[in-house]
């Protein structure tokens, strides 16, 4: 072979006169639709980087998009371009007209984490061609220390399988014992200064059984309609606040004006009819007033679309965590939220199944609580008590595989059930609550009492001292 030969064959294994993968309409599509559709950032942002986009001008936009998303201001043209002002890249390529294009070409979202995932497969691409490159023109240009070369390309593979794994590494048994003595050893620190090492429920007969609420725990609370779900779900978000945790909730059932009134109610007690009606007493519209200054305090962020997907969840809680905004997530409830399975395969069984194992998922990719909301199936009010079990878990046994903690509230009064016997000792049942931690994958099972007011916004924990004629106290 000649010298000829030989350098147009090195040419040809280097890739030259090739066009690198790529897909630019794409990413103009990706880009006009964050800048027009509310919900796309977050979905996007899961997704891809900006170093995913193939134009610098794109990648520009992208961080400014970001940037402003992360600042909490609208994303929209005017934002963008006030923004990046006399940025030299964005003249270079047709300026304020060129997002004018972006957002005029733009089309619905439905499909924008598709094509976000397109952006990033050929960033992926475009990776593996780089690091190949790289590694042949070591090699043709004579290096001498053939370890030099394989080191690179171990090195080139490496980074972009852990690109492509989202940055997820597997790590040793020797790492993972110091991380879990080191655990330990603050477990140990906060018992001893009393601090609960989970975030803290509000009932202590429930932290104790539990521990609190863990990171990367999914949470199950189950029960039939008027049992007091979402009070149950307001009363544990109010709670991790105060500790300084913040929850994002997703409401599916009840918009968000209706969660803060319940949220205020449940601060400070005045008459729910006066309330919802404008008659409150002078002294009442006081504490309401107190109440919300107190609330408006606490770091709860709460998204009421009612048509919200478990992928939307995912991709929107990312970017809180990133902000500093998710330390909780909350879904009320996993029978509204929908799934992505479609065609001859879709089962409503397989579909709650897959979301109870994305919810599982997202628990351990944040590492936050999940505490997620089910409904429960008719055979509970088949029993002569009421008492509801593991089995009544509706549309799906995997949420009862998937989940770290299943706890099922129960209220005997509903059912007419004047009194129950609880350690040896019948109790009245009006303004009573029972918590029951039916399942426990790093602890025990058992059930707690509590204490709730007439509208169920207050909780409080239940005093045995109170004695057989306990349910004539006032709350």
């Amino acid at each position: 072979m000649n010298d000829n030969s030989v350098e147009m064959e090195r040419k040809n294994c280097l890739t030259e006169g090739r066009v690198m993968p790529s897909a630019v309409e794409v990413e103009r599509a990706v880009l006009g639709v964050m800048m027009v559709e509310r919900d796309a950032v977050a979905r996007v942002a899961g997704e891809v980087t900006a170093e995913c986009f193939y134009t610098e001008a794109h990648r520009e936009i992208f961080r400014v998009i970001m940037e402003l998303d992360g600042e909490g201001r609208p994303v929209d043209l005017l934002t963008v371009a006030d923004r990046m002002g006399d940025n030299e890249v964005l003249r270079g390529d047709g300026g304020v007209a060129y997002l004018a294009m972006l957002t005029s070409r733009a089309s619905g979202a439905v499909n924008v984490e598709a094509w976000a995932r397109i952006i990033r497969e050929k960033h992926v691409a475009r990776r593996v061609i780089e690091t190949c490159g790289r590694v042949m023109a070591m090699a043709y240009d004579g290096a001498e220390d053939l370890e030099e070369v394989m080191g690179e390309l171990n090195r080139g593979v490496d980074e972009v399988n852990e690109e492509v794994a989202g940055g997820a590494i597997s790590r040793d048994l020797r790492t993972l014992v110091g991380v879990s003595m080191r655990e330990y050893e603050k477990r140990a620190e906060n018992g001893r200064k009393g601090v609960n090492p989970g975030v803290p429920t509000g009932l202590q007969g429930l932290d104790e059984l539990t521990g609190g609420w863990k990171g990367g725990q999914l949470v199950v609370i189950g029960a039939r309609p008027s049992m007091g779900k979402t009070a149950m779900a307001l009363h544990l978000v109010k709670m991790a606040a105060r500790s300084g945790v913040a929850s994002c909730v997703y409401s599916l059932e009840m918009d968000d004006v209706s969660l803060t009134n319940r949220m205020l109610l449940s601060e400070c007690d005045v008459d729910k009819r006066r309330f919802r009606d404008g008659e409150l007493t002078e002294e009442e519209l006081r504490r309401l007033h107190e109440a919300a200054g107190r609330l408006e305090k606490l770091p709860v962020y709460i998204d009421d679309r009612p048509a919200v997907t478990m992928g939307y969840i995912r991709n929107h809680a990312r970017v809180m965590k990133k902000r500093g905004r998710c330390g909780m997530i909350v879904v009320d409830y996993l029978q509204l939220a929908g799934g992505v399975m479609t065609g001859k395969e879709w089962s409503r069984e397989r579909e709650v199944a897959q979301m109870s194992r994305a919810a599982k998922m997202m628990a351990k990719e944040l590492g936050v609580p999940f505490i997620l909301l089910s409904q429960l199936n008719r055979d509970v009010e088949k029993r002569p008590d009421k008492r509801p079990q593991l089995s009544d878990l509706r549309e799906s046994g995997a949420i009862e595989q998937d989940a770290d903690v299943i706890a099922f509230l129960y209220r005997p009064a509903v059912y007419g059930i004047r009194e129950i016997t609880w350690r040896k000792v019948n109790i009245g049942t009006e303004g009573l609550g029972v918590v029951i931690v039916a399942k426990q994958r790093d602890g025990e099972t058992g059930s707690v009492l509590f204490r709730h007011n007439r509208t169920m916004t207050r909780f409080e924990d239940y005093d045995p001292s109170w004695g057989k004629e306990d349910h004539k106290r006032p709350f």
